[in-house]
């Protein structure tokens, strides 16, 4: 779900300019700051993790997927989320 505050999808969608060109870890920056904006920003928070994965930060994506399902209430999403924790 996208978030309400407008500084935080701004953040966002530079983040996701930056992921698509492959720059993740101007990614990673664009990201923290959306979620430091809207700490409930499930998309922001799964493309930080992703950030941190592409990198090969395996222990701060961990700590990035746990996170998310923290705060995610889709059942769906944190069964996805236990896979990606597992396969690091």
């Amino acid at each position: 779900m996208p978030s309400s505050d407008l500084t935080a999808r701004m953040y966002f969608d530079q983040g996701q300019t930056a992921f698509a060109r492959g720059d993740f870890a101007t990614a990673e920056e664009f990201f923290k700051k959306a979620v430091e904006k809207d700490p409930q920003y499930n998309e922001a928070h799964r493309y930080l993790a992703e950030s941190f994965e592409k990198q090969g930060f395996s222990h701060r994506a961990k700590k990035a997927w746990e996170r998310l399902s923290r705060i995610t209430r889709d059942l769906q999403e944190q069964a996805d989320i236990k896979k990606r924790i597992d396969a690091l």
